[in-house]
């Protein structure tokens, strides 16, 4: 029902963020086993989710042609990047990201 296309781990381990077959990014709280934020606002499957450096935003790519980035505290998007032709597979923050 609700598939799993990705995970990762935040840096500190403290969080796991998973990319959902029903359009949505998860946050999850390693250290209580919890739900912490649903990210909705995609309009199709997401295909891959990541945390940066600091744990602050989560990056997600969808089969919508979207990415977004997300701010893991609030849960709000703070960037949206739309791609005309084709989805993106995966992305990354580099280490250096929003310093």
């Amino acid at each position: 029902e609700h598939w799993v296309l990705s995970c990762a781990f935040s840096f500190d381990d403290k969080l796991i963020v998973t990319a959902c077959h029903d359009n949505t990014v998860r946050i999850w709280d390693t250290q209580r086993g919890q739900l912490k934020h649903t990210l909705a606002g995609h309009e199709n499957q997401v295909r891959y989710s990541c945390f940066s450096a600091d744990g602050i935003r989560v990056v997600s790519t969808s089969y919508d042609k979207t990415a977004r980035i997300w701010d893991t505290q609030s849960g709000q998007v703070l960037s949206e990047f739309k791609f005309n032709d084709h989805f993106v597979r995966s992305c990354d923050f580099t280490p250096h990201s929003f310093n």
